[in-house]
C-alpha cells in the first residue's frame, strides 16, 4: 500500500477532530507535508518551515491540534512503532512460506585418496572436490507452533495500533491544555500590568498626600513597596507567557525558538453563572499571547552550544547510527554469503583407505534465489527502528532546546528581579536616611505621626527591601548556573566524567557514527 500511514491517520484525525469540535469563524484549516512512517522529520520545523502557516497569523487551537497531528513526535512514534509491528507480523508469517536457494563448497586436500586393486587405481577421494546443490524448503507446522506465532504478533499489532488512537487522544488534551496554560498565562499578565499601573497611580497619590500634609510617610513606604512587588510580578508574568508558550510549541512538536502567536477564538467556553453581572473588565486583551520575552544572539548561541555538547542528543547520534547499521544486517537473509574453511586431520590409528595426515581448503557459497519475504519483513522492522530512534533524537533536541530557552527566561527575569529590588533597596536606604534625621530632630514628616514610629517602618521596609535583594541576588545566580547546566557545559572534565569511562570532550562524528541533525535535514 503505497499511501502512507501517517497522511492516512492524519487525515482521519484532523476531519474526525473538526467534527468534535466548536466551529470557529477563522483562517482556513492549516495545509502541511506529510512523511511516511519510515522518514519522520529530523528536527522539529523551525521558522523558515513555517514562516507562512504559524508566525504570519495567530494560531487557533484547532490549528495547534491539526498541526501536532503532523509533527508530534509522540504520534510519530507510535506510528513508527505499528510499522515495526506489522513487519513482525511479516517476519513470523514467513516461517510458513517456502523458500529456494543454491548452495555449493569446493574443498582442496593434502592429495587425492587411491586404492589399488591388482595394478588398478580406483579414486575414493580427489584431491579437489566440489558439491553444488539447490533446494527447496516447505515447513510443515504439524504442531502449530508458527502459527501460533503468527497470532501472537498479529495481536501485537492490533495493541500496537490501538496505541496510536491512545497517543492521539493523549497528544490532543495536552495541546489543548498547552493552549489554555498559555492563554492563563497571558491573562495573569494582563492582571500583573494592571495591578503595577494601579500601585503606580496609588503612589502618586500617596506622594501628593504628603506633600500636601494630609498623608504619611509609611503611606508613601508602603505604595514603593507595593510598586516594587508589582514590578516584580510583572517580570514573572512576562516570563511565564514566554515559558508557557514554550511548552505549548514542545507540546505541539514545532521549534520552541519560534515565534509564536495564538489566539483565543473558538477556544474559551463560559459557563455561565446566576450570580449579577459583574463590572465590566478588558477581558478582551487576554485573547492573544505572544512572546514577551526577546530571545537574542546569546539565546541562539547557548542553543548551537547545547545541540553540540548535550549527552542525550551525542547519545542520540549513537543510537540512530546503530539502527541504521540495523538495517544492512535485517537484510542478511536474502544476500548471498562465501566462507572458507581450513583444517588439519590426525588419525594415529588410521585404517583402511583413510590416511594418517590429511589437510583441507574449503571455499563455500550460498546463493538465496527466494527467502520467503523474511528479509523484507526484517528490513521493514529495522526501517521502523530507524524512524523511532531518530524521533527519539529530535525529541533529545526539542527537549534540550526547551530547557535552555526556559533557563535563559529564567536568568532574564531574575537579572530584571535584581535591578528592581536595587532600587527598591536605594529607595528604602534613603527613606530610612530622612527618617533617622527626623527623629533625631523629634519631628516627623506630618504632625500626627510619632517620630519614632516613622522610623520604625521606614526601618521595616529597608529591611524588606534588603531581603528581596538578597533573594533576587541569589536567584539569578542560581538562573544562571541552571542555563549552564542546560547548555551542558558540566558534562565533561578532564579525567573523562571524573575517570569513570565517559569522554573528556564532547564526541565527534567519528565516535557516534553522525552528526546532530539540522532543519534544513528535514525530508
Amino acid at each position: 500500500m503505497r499511501t502512507t500511514l501517517l497522511l492516512a491517520l492524519a487525515a482521519t484525525a484532523v476531519a474526525a477532530f473538526a467534527q468534535t469540535s466548536p466551529a470557529t469563524q477563522g483562517p482556513q484549516p492549516l495545509t502541511l507535508p506529510t512523511l511516511k512512517p519510515t522518514q519522520p522529520l529530523l528536527r522539529s520545523p523551525d521558522e523558515a518551515r513555517l514562516q507562512a502557516a504559524l508566525v504570519a497569523r495567530p494560531l487557533t487551537i484547532d490549528d495547534a491540534v491539526a498541526v501536532a497531528l503532523l509533527t508530534s513526535r509522540p504520534f510519530a512514534r507510535s506510528i513508527a512503532q505499528l510499522e515495526e509491528a506489522r513487519g513482525r507480523t511479516s517476519e513470523v508469517r514467513a516461517g510458513l512460506n517456502p523458500s529456494f536457494g543454491l548452495n555449493g563448497t569446493y574443498t582442496a586436500y593434502t592429495a587425492p585418496i587411491n586404492a589399488n586393486f591388482a595394478g588398478t587405481t580406483i579414486p575414493i577421494q580427489r584431491q579437489f572436490v566440489g558439491i553444488y546443490t539447490a533446494g527447496v524448503t516447505l515447513p510443515l507446522d504439524i504442531s502449530g507452533t508458527i502459527r501460533a506465532a503468527v497470532g501472537q504478533a498479529q495481536f501485537s499489532e492490533v495493541a500496537a495500533r490501538i496505541d496510536v488512537n491512545r497517543t492521539r487522544n493523549d497528544l490532543v488534551y495536552n495541546v489543548r491544555n498547552a493552549f489554555y496554560q498559555a492563554l492563563r498565562a497571558q491573562g495573569q499578565l494582563v492582571v500583573a500590568q494592571d495591578s503595577l499601573r494601579n500601585t503606580q497611580e496609588r503612589l502618586q497619590d500617596a506622594q501628593a498626600n504628603l506633600a500636601a500634609g494630609t498623608g504619611t510617610q509609611f503611606d508613601v513606604l508602603t505604595a514603593q513597596r507595593d510598586v516594587a512587588d508589582a514590578q516584580g510580578n510583572l517580570v514573572n508574568a512576562r516570563g511565564n507567557v514566554t515559558v508557557a508558550l514554550a511548552q505549548l510549541k514542545n507540546t505541539i512538536g514545532i521549534d520552541v525558538s519560534v515565534p509564536l502567536t495564538i489566539v483565543d477564538a473558538g477556544a474559551v467556553e463560559d459557563p455561565g453563572t446566576s450570580a449579577p453581572e459583574p463590572a465590566p473588565v478588558r477581558i478582551e486583551s487576554y485573547g492573544t499571547a505572544k512572546d514577551e520575552v526577546a530571545l537574542g544572539d546569546e539565546y541562539q548561541s547557548a542553543v548551537a552550544e547545547a545541540v553540540r555538547t548535550r549527552p542525550e542528543i551525542l547519545e542520540g547520534n549513537a543510537a540512530v547510527s546503530a539502527a541504521e547499521r540495523g538495517v544492512a544486517y535485517a537484510r542478511r537473509s536474502r544476500l548471498p554469503s562465501l566462507s572458507v574453511t581450513a583444517g588439519y586431520t590426525v588419525q594415529p590409528n588410521f585404517a583402511g583407505f583413510t590416511p594418517a595426515n590429511q589437510g583441507s581448503l574449503g571455499l563455500g557459497f550460498s546463493i538465496p534465489i527466494y527467502d520467503a519475504g523474511l528479509a523484507r519483513a526484517r528490513d521493514r522492522q529495522a526501517r521502523a527502528q530507524v524512524a523511532a530512534a531518530q524521533i527519539d533524537q529530535r525529541t533529545s533536541i526539542d527537549q534540550v532546546t526547551l530547557d535552555v530557552q526556559t533557563a535563559y527566561v529564567n536568568r532574564v527575569q531574575a537579572q530584571e528581579r535584581v535591578r528592581v529590588a536595587t532600587l527598591a533597596v536605594t529607595q528604602a536606604q534613603e527613606a530610612f536616611r530622612l527618617a533617622q534625621l527626623r527623629a533625631r530632630a523629634g519631628v516627623s514628616a506630618t504632625p500626627t505621626q510619632s517620630p519614632q514610629i516613622e522610623l520604625s517602618n521606614a526601618q521595616n521596609a529597608l529591611a524588606l527591601a534588603q531581603t528581596n535583594r538578597v533573594n533576587a541576588l541569589y536567584d539569578y545566580n542560581v538562573a544562571r548556573t541552571a542555563l549552564e547546566r542546560a547548555v551542558g557545559r558540566y558534562s565533561y572534565g578532564p579525567a573523562g566524567a571524573d575517570g569513570m569511562g565517559g569522554y573528556s570532550a564532547p564526541p565527534t562524528e567519528k565516535v557516534t557514527g553522525r552528526n546532530t541533525p539540522t532543519a534544513a535535514s528535514n525530508p
